[in-house]
């Protein structure tokens, strides 16, 4: 009977060479194929894809195979659950539509086994008022119409130069991840017993009395993920 819970976030399907991101590819597909048996759900915490936009007849070509996987991961009774992070900030209809996948707002709070998770992909935490405005801007639906108008490979291509590496930022991650453990702390107890955040590429685990606190690393690197079971959480890597 399915027992875990699974956690990824920052795969970033599209970013990098062909050969470096078919790679990412096969270990997400391996992986996906192999949690099926035992997963009571997948939660995807932001940037699955580096860039995601659902034009009227056409959506990116990057990362087919692995929404291939992910259908049959949801037509195998996994429920998968995206939220959107920064790179992928216009998830959309044909994903829960064609795929099954269900879309959650960030810092939204799940329950599984008892425990109350908060999920978060956690950029508003580090932008400033400037970039959350930028990212309102973003979402509007004048700009997103205004975006439909550009021919989809010129789309693509203003995504990718906007594209930060990264992988620099696991590298400069280190103090970064005391403002997401403080951000937990302040979590614990009033919304959530688990906070899980994406993002800083720094795969992370801490656990005290008031509750634990994850950030989930990246499929660019580390190939981490979190596992939740009986209530309890782990942090790992995935070895293919």
């Amino acid at each position: 009977m399915p027992n875990r819970v699974y956690f990824i976030s920052d795969v970033h399907l599209g970013w990098g060479g062909e050969r470096e991101d078919r790679d990412r590819q096969e270990r997400l597909i391996a992986f996906l194929r192999a949690i099926r048996g035992d997963a009571e759900a997948l939660y995807v915490v932001g940037d699955m894809f580096d860039f995601w936009f659902e034009y009227r007849s056409v959506v990116p070509r990057a990362g087919a195979r692995v929404l291939f996987e992910l259908y049959h991961t949801v037509e195998a009774g996994v429920p998968v659950v995206c939220l959107p992070g920064n790179h992928d900030l216009w998830l959309g209809a044909f994903l829960s539509r064609e795929v099954g996948i269900t879309l959650l707002p960030n810092r939204s709070v799940v329950h599984h086994q008892g425990v109350r998770i908060c999920l978060d992909h956690g950029d508003d935490l580090l932008g400033g008022g400037l970039y959350r405005l930028v990212k309102k801007v973003l979402r509007n639906p004048t700009c997103i119409a205004l975006f439909r108008l550009l021919h989809p490979d010129i789309g693509a291509l203003l995504a990718r130069m906007a594209s930060n590496r990264p992988t620099l930022r696991g590298a400069l991650g280190g103090h970064m991840v005391e403002v997401y453990s403080r951000e937990a702390r302040r979590r614990f107890g009033v919304e959530a017993d688990v906070v899980v955040f994406g993002h800083l590429h720094r795969p992370t685990l801490r656990r005290d009395e008031e509750g634990t606190f994850v950030v989930l690393g990246d499929w660019v690197k580390h190939f981490s993920y979190a596992v939740m079971e009986n209530g309890e959480v782990e942090v790992r890597r995935w070895e293919s």
